[in-house]
């Protein structure tokens, strides 16, 4: 019975091709020796409570803090795309790459402990910092957000 159930369900409401897609990708990814950076701020909580809504084109600042690191960023939406400014703290030597479904975006935080990437797709994103300097830090992954 269940499987008929699972059948019907599956011709009559499938799984969105791009939830299929985050599900696997996400699988893809572990790694069991990265520290996990929480989202401990976002903007656009606050957004949503006062304006009711964010508008095209205002930056949504995100904060994710994984103890011993943070990282900050700045994401702009254009045009089904967004642009991800970001800076580290403390600052280091480290390469910094986004990842998303659609594939991944790699760059290397300047002496500022700044990045940027632009033209990311839509949608579910996390960030990953890898220290440059050997026993600096653990390798940092932010858990998923929706940008």
């Amino acid at each position: 019975m269940l499987s008929s159930l699972r059948d019907i369900a599956g011709r009559r409401d499938p799984v969105p091709p791009n939830v299929l897609a985050a599900a696997r990708a996400s699988l893809a990814w572990r790694d069991p020796d990265a520290a996990l950076a929480e989202l401990t701020r976002d903007s656009l909580d606050r957004l949503i409570a006062v304006r009711g809504g964010i508008r095209g084109g205002t930056p949504r600042v995100l904060t994710f803090f994984s103890g011993a690191l943070t990282i900050d960023v700045q994401v702009t939406a254009h045009s089904g795309a967004v642009d991800v400014v970001g800076e580290l703290a403390p600052v280091i030597p480290a390469k910094v790459v986004v990842e998303s479904p659609a594939g991944s975006h790699e760059t290397t935080a300047d002496a500022e402990g700044r990045f940027r990437f632009d033209g990311v797709a839509a949608g579910p994103v996390r960030l990953r910092c890898e220290p440059e300097v050997e026993g600096a830090f653990v390798p940092v992954r932010t858990e998923w957000v929706q940008l």
